[in-house]
């Protein structure tokens, strides 16, 4: 089944939802270089707001060369030089003009880049044709010295009714019924993405083609399913497909949800065969997400999941009848007292500043653990401190 999001990709700049003034901004940009200010674009805002489809549609409108890189798979310097700075300098083998799209420029970030940010400003001084990037954070730390040779277009998140006119327009064209309010609710719920209310109407409607109030109140029951009915599927059941699909519901991310699992593995499988397959599979998909933080290579994430639940769900010869109370695990418990201890410690700061003639910051670096061995050795002499 092709993606909705795929199959009404906008082809021209009149069928990007709402974002005129960065639409104008685009086409006023190519249509003019190299007769402008700067050589590149940054187009920065919310995921779903049309950014990389921006780039798609006036390249296809005006019949140009798009070069795509995105910046998350070439994250060196001599990655992204080998791949780019031929696309910037050598004219098309069609005879076309070319636009050039870096996407995802904040994927680059700390050590892991090993020059990536350079090298982009490197090849935006030796371009011969338009380039656009795209962020999510033009603000971002990482991207300072990027930001001074690029114009920047802020995209805004689209509103409820800009959304929902187009859901409209593509349950027509899917021969979808649905009724306005449930429309309504479904573009409202987006929060201004609309790949994800794209995402949503095609799944909500896959089966029946209709949509209704009714079954919208349901789907939102199911968003709000919790950790513990997760955990229950994946110790209980053997549906891999539930498993999956009830992740996307849970607010909880991948990396906390494998501590819930593996602290409460023992409590639930018995068998020594089953923890062992269980807790090799949780350790492989910590491998993937190590890769993942490693090299920003996000495409690992889908194995990271299935290996996660899926793998710790099948590892078991048959389901628990018992009932288990899931525990939160220790490590998570550690984060939460260091979380309140160093709450605890900058309103002490804070608030004794102006006692000591310094910062919060200063007393929290120099004075506090000096303080911590005194309270520890004495907590009568500590109180005295601080009178």
């Amino acid at each position: 089944m092709i993606p909705w999001t795929k199959k009404y990709e906008p082809k021209a700049s009149a069928e990007i939802a709402g974002q005129r003034s960065a639409v104008l901004a685009v086409t006023n940009f190519v249509n003019m270089f190299p007769r402008v200010r700067k050589k590149a674009l940054l187009l920065h805002g919310p995921t779903g707001t049309g950014k990389t489809s921006i780039a798609k549609a006036i390249s296809n409108q005006q019949n140009l060369e798009l070069i795509e890189l995105n910046a998350s798979d070439h994250r060196n310097a001599d990655s992204i030089k080998t791949v780019l700075m031929p696309a910037v300098q050598q004219m098309s083998l069609f005879g076309q003009k070319k636009l050039i799209l870096i996407d995802e420029i904040d994927g680059l970030s700390g050590q892991q880049d090993r020059g990536g940010v350079a090298a982009i400003a490197d090849v935006l001084k030796e371009s011969k044709f338009p380039i656009l990037l795209t962020a999510n954070d033009a603000y971002s730390d990482k991207l300072r010295s990027l930001r001074k040779d690029c114009d920047l277009i802020e995209l805004k998140p689209l509103s409820a009714e800009e959304i929902s006119a187009k859901l409209r327009e593509i349950a027509a064209k899917e021969a979808v019924t649905c009724e306005p309010a449930a429309l309504q609710i479904l573009a409202s719920s987006a929060n201004g993405d609309l790949r994800a209310a794209i995402n949503d109407l095609q799944m909500l409607t896959s089966k029946d083609k209709l949509l209704t109030k009714e079954e919208l109140v349901l789907w939102g029951r199911e968003q709000k399913e919790s950790l513990f009915t997760m955990l229950r599927f994946v110790f209980k059941s053997f549906d891999s497909n539930n498993v999956t699909r009830m992740f996307d519901y849970v607010d909880d991310d991948l990396e906390e949800l494998m501590l819930w699992l593996d602290h409460n593995l023992p409590a639930e499988y018995s068998k020594k065969e089953d923890l062992a397959l269980a807790y090799r599979s949780l350790a492989d998909s910590d491998r993937f997400l190590s890769r993942i933080r490693r090299r920003q290579h996000w495409r690992f994430f889908v194995y990271a999941k299935y290996l996660a639940l899926v793998g710790t769900q099948q590892a078991k010869s048959e389901a628990n009848r018992r009932f288990v109370t899931h525990q939160r695990p220790d490590l998570l418990m550690k984060f939460f007292i260091a979380a309140a201890k160093r709450k605890k410690m900058q309103t002490l700061a804070r608030d004794y500043a102006d006692l000591f003639h310094t910062s919060g910051n200063r007393l929290q670096q120099s004075f506090w653990p000096y303080y911590s061995y005194v309270i520890e050795k004495g907590k009568s002499f500590g109180s005295l401190v601080l009178e």
